[in-house]
């Protein structure tokens, strides 16, 4: 038995940034939205609508402060940003494609890829870290709201940190999970504890059209 069902939580990446295909390492990089990211932010607004939201939370970067703005404007709501939901920190390889990477710090990209649980870039973090900020303010959110529905727009690092702490993954296997721009995942908590609903890769991804915002169960 689950219990009495408490909050319903939204968490969506943002949008496509300005910059999707020419730069991987955005971390803290302040990018904003391509003209697809804002189109998918707008149809999501649409598919959100006619849902009661209590609140509406995001990182303070512009990629999903734009991207969660279109989301609250039909609620007459203003996103509460925390700086502890900004992505992970890619320190000396921030706003630099994977060429560039390579280039200029040839091997990393691989030892990165051989212990991606305790590697991190100069001035960067590990995905422990980024767990540490993320996590606790998480669970005070949930905390604040027993019911109603939440929306929550991050990055695909957070996201990711939030579903494996939920679902109990260890970091080693965080990019099993899928992450698209504009993916919505569903944590439904019950009095027993939450239960993941949806992960937002494939068929839940928003690609800038109201019919295919409909595919999300909002109820």
């Amino acid at each position: 038995m689950k219990g009495a069902a408490g909050c319903r939580i939204y968490l969506i990446r943002h949008g496509e940034t300005a910059n999707a295909g020419k730069v991987c390492f955005n971390g803290h990089f302040d990018v904003g939205l391509s003209p697809e990211g804002t189109a998918q932010f707008e149809a999501l607004g649409q598919a959100f609508k006619g849902l009661r939201l209590e609140a509406i939370y995001t990182s303070d970067l512009a990629r999903t402060r734009l991207s969660a703005a279109l989301i609250a404007a039909p609620h007459g709501l203003t996103p509460i940003a925390f700086a502890e939901f900004r992505e992970l920190s890619f320190g000396a390889w921030e706003g630099l494609s994977i060429a560039e990477v390579e280039r200029l710090y040839p091997g990393q990209l691989e030892e990165r890829m051989r212990d991606i649980e305790n590697f991190s870039v100069t001035g960067g973090e590990t995905f422990e870290q980024l767990r540490a900020r993320v996590v606790p303010t998480f669970n005070d959110i949930v905390a604040r709201h027993p019911q109603g529905n939440l929306v929550i727009v991050a990055h695909g690092g957070v996201n990711r940190v939030i579903l494996a702490h939920l679902l109990h993954i260890p970091v080693k296997h965080y990019f099993r999970i899928q992450q698209d721009y504009g993916g919505v995942n569903i944590i439904q908590y019950y009095e027993t504890g939450p239960v993941v609903e949806v992960i937002g890769g494939g068929p839940f991804s928003i690609r800038a059209t109201a019919p295919a915002a409909k595919k999300i169960p909002l109820q």
